[in-house]
């Protein structure tokens, strides 16, 4: 396993005190984080482990670990979490739940992680093992099973479920589009399952789909059958390097069906500049984040701070990246659930996170906070928007999932 690079206490790893007590407790800071009923030092390290893909078909996703790490860097530098420094081990997992598998166990058992972060649908068979050993596992994610709280009672997810995602599309296109005919694109796997289950839920079965593995760029034969099939709306969720590729080519061939992009697809460096603007022109996304590319958000404050702790911290590359400043937002609801936590240990840490209420996050659309709800969830709003050429522009008010009666 290619282990990467580990944050540790700004830029000394442990205090000199901290190496003092841990010498003279005959244990590692790994161990005391494990074993915090025997003595562990109140100033020993918090350990987090990350398993991301950072290699293969899903590398763009990099970009999030990045912006997590930015944040938890930031939070160091500031002096951690009540005189207690972060110590983020990350890994490589390739998107191969294999892969991911060993990293878990590595974190776990060799560095005491009271908690595991991990991005994709590759998190659900991660989540035995973590409740297993009851350690918690956050994942940047919207399959619906990572909703499962009463199963599988560590794992969690930052993202809004993607069936509530399909089951508002589904609403919207009764409402402007009762007589549309659907078409789906997105990954062969949960994402899709569960973002159709949630159309169907709203009463849209889309009459064609087309589901195709991560880092697929060519789906030219699935638009050529969507348009002999008389498919006038597709609705895409599925990341780069596909939605910029299929949203091309339709505009390519004059294939111009209304299009509904996932919130968190639809954004510059994913969407837009691969596929260029008048390809993506009028579509619309239901948006929860911003977009640090869009230009509407360029004197925003939340994120010139995030711009500022990226390059800061040595990630300015990602500055653009939407997906970046998804994971400095989840970083930044991992940093408020530890500050709130009654212990630092993963029960504690779950514990804060489902009593988060009207919490700011530098990552939401303004007007909206994170609150703990259905499924072990935190954000429950979005703001529809259309992308007019130059930026994606809000429609109306904001969403309240809860209200709309999609989220119990």
């Amino acid at each position: 396993m290619k282990m990467s690079r580990r944050t540790r206490p700004t830029l000394i790893a442990v205090t000199a005190a901290t190496a003092v007590a841990l010498l003279l407790g005959g244990c590692t800071g790994r161990q005391a984080a494990t074993e915090p009923d025997e003595g562990a030092a109140d100033d020993s390290p918090i350990v987090i482990g990350a398993s991301w893909p950072q290699s293969g078909p899903l590398a763009a996703a990099a970009a999030g670990l990045h912006g997590f790490q930015a944040y938890i860097e930031a939070t160091n530098a500031e002096g951690g979490i009540d005189g207690r420094q972060i110590e983020l081990v990350t890994a490589d997992d390739g998107y191969d739940p294999a892969r991911l598998a060993d990293n878990q166990r590595s974190f776990v058992e060799k560095d005491g992680a009271i908690a595991v972060v991990n991005f994709g649908g590759i998190a659900v068979p991660g989540r035995p093992y973590l409740n297993d050993k009851k350690v918690a596992q956050i994942a940047l994610a919207g399959q619906t099973p990572l909703s499962d709280v009463e199963n599988f009672p560590y794992t969690r997810a930052f993202w809004p479920d993607v069936a509530w995602e399909g089951e508002l599309h589904a609403q919207w296109l009764k409402e402007n589009a009762p007589d549309a005919v659907v078409g789906f694109i997105g990954f062969n796997n949960d994402l899709s399952e569960s973002h159709i289950a949630g159309l169907e839920a709203g009463g849209v079965t889309p009459a064609q789909v087309a589901t195709v593995p991560p880092g697929t760029a060519d789906l030219s034969a699935q638009v050529s059958q969507f348009q002999a099939a008389g498919v006038n709306t597709v609705i895409i969720n599925i990341g780069a390097p596909t939605i910029g590729a299929v949203t091309a080519y339709m505009d390519e061939i004059g294939y111009e069906p209304t299009l509904l992009l996932a919130g968190n697809m639809a954004d510059f460096v994913t969407v837009v500049d691969p596929a260029g603007a008048e390809a993506v022109r009028d579509a619309y996304a239901f948006h929860w984040g911003k977009d640090p590319a869009d230009p509407k958000n360029e004197e925003d404050e939340a994120t010139q701070a995030f711009v500022a702790a990226m390059t800061e911290h040595g990630y300015e590359k990602d500055i653009r990246q939407a997906l970046a400043f998804n994971g400095y937002g989840l970083g930044a609801a991992l940093v408020e659930a530890l500050k709130a936590a009654p212990e630092l240990t993963a029960d504690g840490l779950l514990e804060a996170w489902d009593s988060m209420e009207d919490t700011a996050n530098p990552y939401l659309q303004d007007g909206m906070t994170l609150d703990a709800g259905f499924g072990g969830r935190l954000i429950f709003q979005v703001q529809l928007t259309q992308f007019d050429g130059t930026s994606w522009q809000p429609q109306g008010e904001l969403i309240d999932l809860r209200e709309l009666g999609i989220v119990e």
